[in-house]
């Protein structure tokens, strides 16, 4: 009898043990399922923060380059525009530079006409070739190289200091003098006629 009271005691014992067991077990597996979900959002959530944060950072750098893209376009663009107004201006000033000098220069009316000859004949004209080279001048001068604008000046000067020679000293001495400035005067014009061609060309050459 007693052995029989011994034998289910420690049957009830051995079940208690056993079932505090699986109690302790399934705490500690449950909490370890929790410990990984824990370990697991806080590692998705410091990665999603980092991603935030580089992509933040990487917005703003898009934002600088393309904000400085924009103002080198812009700034190519006036560059551009302004390349063309002056290569409109230029044009024009060859143009109306090469009317003028063709105006200016004689026309050889007979077969033995000499260089002396066109020269007095541009003698005659240097009031009205006085009034339109200034003209020239006033309206071109801004787009002109100083090299085009000195050469021309001479040449104003040439006919402003000739005009009126033939009041100052004998008739032969002027026409003398009248006859040198026209032929510096005309070399002068052919001279400017080439540096604005080159001009022109070089503006208009593509790199």
């Amino acid at each position: 009898m007693t052995a029989t009271m011994n034998g289910w005691r420690w049957m009830q014992t051995s079940q208690v043990v056993v079932s505090l067991g699986a109690s302790v077990l399934t705490l500690l597996g449950g909490g370890g399922v929790v410990l990984v979900a824990i370990c697991g959002f806080l590692s998705k959530f410091v990665a999603d923060r980092t991603i935030e944060g580089h992509r933040a950072a990487l917005n703003i750098e898009l934002e600088r380059v393309k904000n400085e893209l924009a103002k080198e376009a812009e700034g190519h663009k006036l560059k551009l525009k302004k390349a063309e107004i002056l290569f409109a201006r230029e044009l024009d000033a060859t143009s109306e530079f090469s009317a003028l000098y063709h105006r200016i220069r004689p026309d050889y009316s007979r077969p033995d006409m000499e260089w002396d000859d066109a020269c007095t004949i541009v003698a005659g004209r240097f009031p009205s070739i006085e009034q339109d080279l200034e003209a020239y001048l006033t309206k071109h001068g801004p787009v002109l190289t100083e090299t085009i604008r000195t050469d021309l000046k001479k040449c104003v000067t040439y006919a402003s200091h000739n005009k009126f020679g033939a009041y100052e000293m004998r008739e032969e001495q002027a026409d003398a003098e009248a006859g040198a400035a026209a032929g510096n005067l005309l070399n002068l014009l052919e001279s400017v006629e080439v540096q604005l061609f080159k001009l022109v060309r070089n503006e208009a050459r593509v790199e």
